[in-house]
């Protein structure tokens, strides 16, 4: 397409001799371009439009492997129940399986097409939904051989037994040790099972659900000696929550294995007795005749929580929060049996359910005395009582984080009731006297008000027990209490406000435990069953036995426990709270670590770090609040770092000079560091101008630059107004200490609802959360011991190198002696005058070897009479100043800046140089007496300060 026109051209040009040919032949260039450009263009075009095509189809195809995932899972479920399906009742044994556990199994629908062919993003999105978890791993052969630890094995057969006793109830176990325990348990209930030992030698004990035999022999009957027997699984027992199955064509998997208990065996033989017997298990309307017309329940017991209370006329009575519910009311006077209810309620919820079925929390505030007995209860995930009444609010108030994250499960296991989410148990919260409860604070009316309404789907039921719950229950809490129950009451209104008649006003004081209970579809009068401490104890042991055999993790609390009063420094050091970083730089962006927090939203109690990349810390608090203790902490943990020598700490003394060498020194800025800074507003009250505003206005800048690491600032203050305002405004986090007086954490900017009159040192908030600072093991300031050696600093006064060294003071004596004695030739101001005034003349090199250096004094009125004549001097010569006011020194050195601070004229001075730089030089104790041999030291504002 290019090269023909070129061509056409040229030889039309050639022919007709005329230039405008030539213009021809770059037209086929011209259009190759514009069409590859075109066509390039399209194709890219194209290419989007398929992938958006490709995205949306893939999109699709994920949700539809979704859909089909779950759908598959409760199918497999359905057609393949295990030995706690049938425990439970939801479901019937089918003679064609046999679950030897549950684990990871291919789906079984199909995908068109290459699943290799795809993208590997692609690939990604969809392989979690082409497994399933937790499936029933069905077996291929009716012979299962067991090996493993022996109480495994046992409880792992018990299982298969459950499995087969309703369809098949054939079984033949070998005639190992642990066959005949096995054979022992199983003894009283042949008529289900009809086993039978058989010789076997090898390892573990086997089962074999698929021979004829006649169960009145010893061994097996001839029909089975003439059959191959079928080629045995073998599964390993390794722990309650995991067993090896090797299948009969070789292949392996793991398995989470079926474990039940001796009780839950025997519970099952009854169950199955009863039931074939038309026996009622749960009556309502208190009509005999009318038992054979009510069937047995048969509810899986993740999805019922059906309970025997008492009974109706000599019959079994039930209620169920999950059918009759979701929550109920329970009310009656004292000594009515409100207790006794609630106990033999919790007992019968959990006699026959795991803890991955069924936990409960209680609360008793009448001290403790009700659920005391049952807290041993596996299931009972804790007892909280009104004697710690901050602790009962705190655990009350956690409820909320627990809906929030049942709500998070559910939407991550795409459920819509929990139901539908086998990993999430049911939380019974029962209270017992709910009105002293919701009086200790009033925002748990809206805490319970929520959970009433949306507990239904998420699995949380309440039981709410009070003397008068009309009054103690209110608006839509007590709407959603389907269930209600009234004992003995003595007005009518109270009756008729739970049930709604007066019916348990009339009930007999010489009967305790009678109850009108409505539920369902009507009323029923019902004597409360009394769990004795025999059988409370039974409940308990068989309780812990369960769940020895099923394994797993015991049930945590839905809230962790309260913040310690006092947490050690080496709890903070744990890698799994916090990795010591190696680099001071590496822990600026980790963050040092001061305390622990309190996060009830998300139930952790994670590491308090101050980040220092996020600006300033100020530690705000009282008195006796801890604030000293978090700097020490904080000290403590950056020296970890680097050593615990490392100088990248600077504590700020509490002495002006040696604070204002720190502050001025160039080390402080020149290297990652903190610097800590303790009462900063007591500091600057103690300090008088100008000084103040100098040493504000250095500190509000290192604060501002604090982000930067050079240095990273944490200063304490016990107010936010004052001399530390601009302070404060500059600080970017807060650790507010909630301890001490009231009204001056409030006037500090706290919420009054976070004081805590009775906290201990280091209690704050941090973050929005509560914080408890570690206690550091070694103080802020360790003690310094003075040192007067005074050949260790430099002489400032000897490196000056200038012939003369002007001296301004308010006393000339004492330094007279002191300068005397270091060498110096001194002489009057006046005297100095003069003598320049008569040897005035060209200049000439000093001779230091002829003569001595000569000091020239003067006190400071002297020097103003001789109005700029130090200012001017001071270009040429050093100049010595002692006692002098800043005003003064301003005055007489017109725009130098402020010099460093002495606090006492009779052991220091300030120097100032040729170039302007003013030093501080101190005296030794001889030279403040003025009777010992002189020593002069110095501290040259450009050397690192010594560490206080």
């Amino acid at each position: 397409m290019a090269v023909a026109p070129v061509v056409v051209a040229l030889v039309l040009w050639a022919v007709l001799s005329s230039p405008v040919m030539l213009a021809f032949a770059v037209l086929g260039p011209v259009m190759a371009v514009a069409s590859y450009a075109e066509s390039r263009r399209q194709s890219r075009a194209e290419h989007r439009r398929a992938e958006a095509v490709f995205e949306s189809e893939l999109d699709a195809c994920v949700r539809g492997a979704r859909a089909l995932a779950h759908h598959d899972l409760r199918e497999l479920h359905h057609s393949a129940p295990g030995a706690r399906a049938l425990i439970s009742g939801c479901s019937d044994a089918r003679e064609s399986q046999l679950i030897l556990g549950f684990g990871r199994v291919r789906t079984r629908f199909k995908i068109q097409g290459e699943l290799r062919e795809l993208p590997d993003d692609a690939q990604a999105r969809l392989e979690p939904f082409l497994v399933l978890d937790d499936a029933p791993v069905v077996a291929d052969s009716e012979r299962v051989r067991l090996t493993g630890n022996r109480h495994l094995i046992l409880a792992a057969s018990r299982a298969l037994l459950i499995q087969r006793a309703a369809s098949v109830g054939r079984v033949a176990i070998g005639s190992s040790a642990v066959g005949e325990a096995l054979n022992g348990e199983i003894r009283g209930h042949r008529g289900d099972w009809r086993p039978v030992l058989t010789a076997d030698h090898g390892p573990g004990m086997l089962l074999d659900f698929g021979v004829d035999f006649d169960p009145r022999a010893d061994g097996l009957g001839p029909s089975q000696r003439q059959h191959t027997p079928p080629r045995e699984l073998h599964i390993r027992m390794l722990s309650p929550a995991q067993a090896t199955v090797e299948l009969a064509d070789g292949q392996r998997l793991t398995v989470r294995p079926e474990l039940v208990t001796v009780e839950e065996l025997r519970a099952f033989a009854q169950l199955r007795a009863r039931a074939e017997s038309g026996q009622l298990l749960a009556g309502r309307d208190g009509d005999a005749s009318a038992a054979s017309t009510l069937r047995l329940r048969r509810l899986p017991h993740h999805a019922s929580l059906a309970a025997q209370i008492g009974t109706q006329d000599g019959v079994a009575f039930e209620v169920d929060l999950v059918a009759d519910g979701p929550h109920a009311v329970v009310g009656g006077t004292t000594g009515s049996g409100k207790s006794e209810l609630l106990v033999t309620w919790v007992l019968a919820m959990t006699a026959t359910r795991s803890t991955r079925d069924v936990q409960v929390l209680c609360f008793d505030f009448k001290g403790g005395a009700t659920f005391d007995q049952i807290a041993a209860l596996p299931h009972c995930v804790g007892v909280v009582t009104d004697l710690d009444d901050h602790e009962a609010r705190r655990a009350a108030a956690s409820l909320s984080a627990e809906i929030r994250f049942r709500e998070r499960a559910l939407r991550a296991a795409g459920a819509k009731q929990v139901a539908e989410a086998p990993s999430l148990a049911r939380l019974v919260v029962v209270v017992d006297e709910y009105q002293a409860l919701v009086d200790s604070d009033a925002e748990l009316q809206a805490v319970f008000s929520d959970i009433s309404a949306r507990g239904r789907s998420l699995g949380v039921h309440l039981i709410l027990c009070a003397q008068q719950p009309a009054s103690a229950v209110r608006g839509a809490t007590l709407a959603n209490c389907s269930i209600r129950i009234s004992l003995r009451v003595i007005a009518a209104a109270d009756s008729t406000a739970v049930i709604g008649s007066g019916a348990a006003a009339n009930l007999p004081v010489s009967t305790p435990g009678l109850a009108i209970v409505v539920a369902g579809e009507g009323a029923a009068q019902v004597q409360v069953q009394r769990s004795s401490s025999d059988t409370i104890a039974a409940c308990i042991r068989a309780g812990a036995e369960r769940e020895a055999h099923l394994g797993g993790t015991p049930p945590q609390p839905p809230w962790l426990p309260a913040l310690p009063a006092e947490i050690a420094a080496r709890a903070l050091r744990e890698p799994s709270a916090l990795d010591e970083p190696s680099t001071f730089e590496e822990s600026g962006r980790r963050g040092l670590a001061f305390g622990i927090a309190d996060d009830t939203e998300l139930r952790r109690q994670p590491t308090a770090v101050f980040t220092p990349r996020l600006g300033a810390m100020l530690v705000i608090g009282g008195p006796r609040t801890g604030k000293t203790g978090c700097l020490a902490m904080l000290a403590e943990t950056a020296r970890t770092v680097q050593g615990a020598e490392s100088p990248a700490v600077v504590v700020l003394s509490d002495d002006l000079e040696t604070a204002w060498d720190q502050l001025r020194s160039p080390e402080l800025t020149s290297r990652p560091g903190l610097l800590l800074v303790d009462d900063v507003d007591l500091f600057l009250s103690q300090v008088d101008e100008p000084y103040r505003s100098a040493f504000a206005e250095r500190l509000t800048l290192l604060v501002r630059r604090s982000a930067t690491g050079f240095p990273a600032v944490v200063f304490t203050t016990s107010r936010a107004g004052g001399h530390a305002s601009a302070l404060v405004g500059a600080a970017a986090q807060t650790l507010r200490l909630v301890g001490g007086d009231r009204a001056a954490y409030v006037m500090a900017g706290g919420e009054p609802s976070d004081h805590r009159s009775h906290a201990g040192p280091g209690r704050a908030t941090w973050h929005g959360l509560p914080c408890q600072v570690a206690r550091a093991t070694r103080p802020l300031r360790a003690p310094r011991a003075r040192s007067d050696d005074p050949g260790d600093p430099r002489d400032a006064l000897a490196q000056t190198g200038a012939e003369n060294l002007l001296v301004a003071a308010r006393r000339i004596e004492p330094l007279r002696r002191i300068l005397e004695a270091r060498g110096f030739a001194c002489t009057t101001l006046g005297a100095w005058l003069a003598d320049r005034a008569a040897d005035a003349g060209p200049a000439q090199a000093p001779d230091t070897d002829a003569a001595p250096r000569r000091a020239v004094l003067g006190v400071v009125e002297d020097w103003q009479a001789q109005f700029g004549l130090l200012s001017r001097l001071a270009a040429e010569h050093p100049v010595l100043l002692s006692g002098l006011s800043t005003g003064e020194h301003r005055t007489l050195l017109r725009g130098d800046p402020l010099p460093p601070p002495v606090l006492d004229a009779r052991r220091g001075a300030v120097l100032r140089s040729l170039t302007g730089e003013t030093t501080r030089v101190g005296w030794t104790d001889e030279e403040a007496r003025l009777d010992g041999p002189s020593a002069l030291r110095a501290r040259d504002l450009s050397a690192p300060p010594t560490p206080p």
